[in-house]
């Protein structure tokens, strides 16, 4: 990125125009808050704005002249006044629009070892005062060249299914190479960048899979070719480092209730739609359920939030501590007559298995973990696997073909290197195991050829909603780790349709988020805009809604016609929504509602965003649907492909339903029913 010797020089009427979108009071200005420096180093991530800003300096200048004056050299009352004329006209709102954005970013978020003023104006503490970050002690990398040639297995993917596939072959006495695409990189690289973090990034994700990696969004308005460094939500993201999800997830470790296994039988399937159930029940899944609770890490408590999941053992650890959002909204739960508890979480609450315990960081959904304290496949699961001896982990390597033969198989991996050239390996194998994602998994089995008609398709993920207010206190002020209390009583009731969904209280939003998306009627811009963020931001709280998506079989992954860096197809990807996920979303909304004005809120509003739009979704599944009927799944009910003999999948995309809850702990648990019995059925 150049820096401010080389970047070329801001125009005095824009630099004005920052200090009037963010005056200066008894904090900095937008200019010498941050703006400046975001503007001066944010090199080519800039360019889209670039265009925009030149438009817009001319504008104003040009109605300057009007003022008898440079647009720099007029009181901050005429300049607020062109200003409002430019926003307001059709011509320059956009051009208007790109410089308040460029504002938010430099003022307003953490990106780059920058602290903005904003941030601290706010009161946001990445890292709470006295906390030494702690990194984990990651896997080592095997490296090229001590891959070896021949392994009992390889594991395609880190993330939760593919860690706890490593851990039970390897403690078997299975020789295991896990081969994960992303670098070895530390927590510290993972965290604390408002631009780039997964849950947030405008820009390049530091989870993405980088430059190279190209997909194809099949939109309603036609096909938009997206690379891994582009739009997040729209690429369909799940994160691309040592742990996948896990690694940057917040924790939500919930079990799907009895009803989420068999939705069909409980729903039918209405037209369009693709509702099956699982080749397996709640019961059967239980044992598995309390071991993933158990060698995961989780924190919780029985009771309104266990009732309806019969269970064999309890949590290892407590519930961590209440905060004023669950205080107000559980009085609110009990004045509606609904049930509610503390959410369960994959984090520490207490110090467990020689790691510490949660700090309560404000940033924990999408950055990684200041003090290890969150528990996932990078921390857990693979440590294990490595510690038996038996399993290497290949970091920065892709697989690009897998090969399936009745005597074995074989994996081709290209492979980074210091060097210009990668490095191309063959590695063979009685067992592939691929748990590289809804969307991964199936592009690189149908890349193979490997897999029937039902491969890819069937991709759906959960259907979200966020319902604001503003409330008397702040109640949700910079505390984590994020989402604390929740209901179950709209999961397979007669209030929300085709199953609902779990609604819980919103997250701490971090400044960036907020000073984008403020209330309805608040100041957009100027002194109003910066009192609201500093006065009445924390007064804003919301209710958020996660709940079933219905999938449907035109919903798919399918090779594109463009290539990644290898020359391998890219995946395309179509998401259709059909009608009865939509109702589902709008049955969140209302019980949202009734929620919030028992607890007081006022101005109550339903956000739109990114929650209807046509994507893969981070909590992606289905695209290789496990069952009994060749005609309606792409696995045999332990993840073989059909029709496949030495090949298994191990992560969501075996996934038939996703449930009402975040999917986590249901594909750990799967993971450990599918490596249990992959152990016991070993290929010969």
């Amino acid at each position: 990125m150049p820096d401010a010797d080389t970047a070329p020089p801001v125009p005095p009427a824009l630099r004005a125009a920052v200090d009037r979108i963010i005056p200066v009071d008894r904090w900095p200005g937008g200019w010498d808050g941050g703006v400046s420096a975001h503007l001066t180093t944010g090199g080519t991530e800039l360019d889209w704005a670039r265009p925009a800003l030149v438009a817009l300096d001319r504008r104003l200048e040009s109605l300057a002249v009007e003022q008898g004056a440079a647009f720099a050299e007029l009181t901050p009352d005429q300049q607020d006044r062109l200003l409002s004329v430019v926003a307001g006209d059709p011509d320059g709102a956009q051009d208007f629009a790109a410089l308040r954005r460029l504002c938010w970013e430099g003022y307003y978020a953490s990106a780059d070892g920058r602290t903005p003023a904003g941030i601290d104006m706010v009161g946001f503490r990445a890292v709470p005062e006295g906390v030494t970050p702690v990194e984990p002690d990651l896997v080592p990398d095997v490296g090229v060249h001590g891959v070896r040639p021949a392994y009992d297995a390889v594991v395609i993917g880190s993330g939760p299914g593919g860690g706890v596939a490593a851990q039970v072959l390897s403690a078997a006495g299975r020789s295991v190479l896990v081969i994960e695409r992303a670098a070895r990189l530390p927590n510290a690289a993972l965290r604390g960048d408002h631009l780039h973090g997964k849950r947030n990034a405008v820009y390049s994700p530091t989870v993405g899979p980088g430059p190279g990696h190209p997909r194809v969004a099949q939109l309603p308005e036609g096909d938009r070719v997206l690379d891994g460094t582009d739009d997040a939500w729209l690429y369909g993201l799940n994160a691309d480092t040592m742990g996948g999800g896990t690694r940057i997830w917040q924790g939500m470790a919930w079990r799907f209730l009895p009803e989420d296994f068999r939705m069909a039988s409980e729903y039918g399937n209405p037209e369009g739609a693709s509702l099956v159930d699982w080749p397996v029940s709640y019961d059967e899944m239980e044992p598995y359920y309390s071991r993933a609770e158990q060698e995961l890490g989780v924190a919780g408590e029985e009771g309104a939030l266990t009732s309806r999941t019969p269970r064999s053992s309890g949590y290892p650890m407590p519930p961590f501590g209440t905060e004023p959002a669950r205080e107000l909204l559980g009085r609110a739960a009990d004045s509606l007559g609904w049930g509610w508890g503390p959410i369960p979480l994959g984090l520490n609450s207490v110090p467990h298995e020689g790691r510490p315990a949660c700090v309560r960081c404000p940033q924990c959904v999408g950055h990684a973990c200041p003090v290890n304290a969150k528990n996932g496949s990078h921390n857990t699961f693979l440590p294990r696997a490595a510690a038996t001896g038996n399993c290497d982990v290949l970091y920065d390597a892709e697989v690009v073909e897998v090969r399936d033969g009745a005597g074995g198989a074989e994996v081709t991996v290209m492979a980074a290197t210091s060097s210009a050239e990668p490095v191309e390996l063959v590695v063979r194998a009685d067992v592939v195991v691929v748990a590289a994602g809804a969307v991964e998994t199936a592009r690189l089995l149908l890349a193979s050829g490997i897999g029937n008609d039902e491969m890819g398709r069937h991709l759906h993920d959960h259907r979200f909603v966020t319902m604001l207010s503003m409330v008397d206190e702040p109640v949700k002020r910079y505390l984590g780790p994020g989402h604390s209390v929740a209901t179950l009583d709209h999961v397979h009731a007669t209030t929300i349709p085709w199953g609902g969904g779990v609604l819980v209280d919103l997250m701490g939003l971090l400044p960036l988020t907020s000073a984008a998306n403020p209330m309805p009627g608040a100041p957009l811009w100027g002194a109003g805009h910066k009192r609201w963020m500093r006065d009445d931001r924390p007064r804003m709280f919301g209710v958020f809604g996660m709940g079933q998506e219905i999938p449907m079989p035109t919903s798919r992954v399918t090779l594109a016609g463009v290539t990644d860096r290898w020359g391998r197809p890219g995946a395309a990807l179509r998401k259709n929504v059909h009608r009865t996920s939509v109702e589902v979303e709008d049955g969140m909304a209302v019980m949202g509602e009734q929620w919030l004005l028992a607890a007081g809120g006022r101005e109550i509003h339903r956000q739109r965003g990114t929650a209807t739009a046509s994507a893969a979704g981070e909590h992606s599944c289905g695209t290789a649907r496990m069952g009994v009927d060749q005609e309606r799944s792409a696995t045999d009910p332990f993840g073989r492909p059909w029709g496949a003999r030495r090949v298994v999948v191990c992560d969501s995309s075996l996934h038939p339903t996703n449930g009402s809850v975040n999917p986590t702990l249901t594909i750990i648990a799967n993971a450990y029913r599918v490596a249990e019995h992959l152990v016991a059925d070993w290929p010969r």
